[in-house]
């Protein structure tokens, strides 16, 4: 600490026995910014979920929780629980008090209304195994077929192999890794390899169900998406799956069901297949 006496600078040195919560005493501590990460963007018609799955925060600050449109959180008093309503959308909005160094907070979240839920039968007769409500009607839901898939749905036939195909030439625009690009890319190696039959993408594009014919094989990403779900779909071998996903004129993508590791390997090699599909 600097003081001034008569125009000359003197030095008060203070001697401090101790840190006071990481600070030295006499100091004032930097505020802490508040965080809040939403971890729901869309539920089911009546499904419940705990607040503390929702939304997630930094601070230890008293939490008040209150909402708008079609949903009910309950008891009214410190609700540890919502649950959705039948029609429309929710807005939750999470005031977190200031606590110590956290700084006080204000957050909202519209969680939109879904048909589905991952684990739900879709359409096709198989499971659902992601849900993005914020993306373009049409690709909101993906479907896995279901477990047995080449025997009517059986739930004990093991998924088929195959190679990716065309090894050696390399697909224009059939690289796409984000979700929303397996049906394109599938479709590219399909017209691609019109000279060969039975690889990857042709059985996912062959298959057909519940009157459903538009499956395909998942991209990196959605693959991706499939293996974190796999226990809510079933019927995987804990083995190598192929994406629709080409890395280079000889490699594709694929997801290790076993240990979660996503790689690429030679279009040549016999990896299983799931198809999918999205609505």
């Amino acid at each position: 600490m600097f003081g001034f006496v008569r125009g000359r600078a003197v030095v008060v040195v203070f001697v401090v026995a101790g840190l006071v919560g990481g600070v030295t005493a006499g100091s004032v501590a930097a505020a802490t910014k508040t965080t809040v990460t939403w971890k729901v963007s869309s539920l089911k018609a009546g499904q419940v979920k705990k607040l503390s799955n929702v939304a997630s925060t930094n601070s230890p600050g008293v939490k008040t929780w209150s909402k708008t449109g079609s949903c009910v959180l309950s008891p009214k008093s410190n609700p540890p629980k919502l649950t959705m309503g039948s029609t429309g959308s929710c807005t939750l909005t999470l005031k977190i008090a200031k606590s110590g160094n956290y700084l006080a907070k204000t957050s909202s979240k519209t969680i939109i209304l879904a048909l589905y839920g991952v684990g739900d039968t879709g359409p096709g007769d198989g499971k659902i195994f992601y849900v993005d409500m914020t993306r373009a009607v049409g690709s909101q839901y993906f479907e896995a077929a279901c477990a047995g898939w080449l025997n009517n749905c059986d739930g004990t036939t093991a998924d088929p192999t195959a190679d990716w195909g065309c090894n050696g030439e390399s697909i224009i625009f059939a690289d796409a890794t984000a979700i929303g690009t397996g049906e394109g890319n599938t479709a590219r190696i399909v017209d691609g390899c019109s000279d060969y039959a039975g690889f990857a993408a042709d059985l996912a594009t062959d298959y057909s169900n519940s009157g459903e014919s538009d499956w395909f094989l998942p991209s990196k990403d959605e693959l991706k998406k499939l293996y974190i779900n796999r226990a809510s779909v079933g019927g995987f071998s804990t083995d190598v799956y192929w994406s629709s996903s080409e890395y280079d004129a000889t490699l594709a993508w694929a997801q290790d069901f076993y240990d979660g590791f996503q790689g690429y390997d030679g279009k040549n090699y016999a990896f299983y297949v799931r198809p999918v599909r999205s609505f």
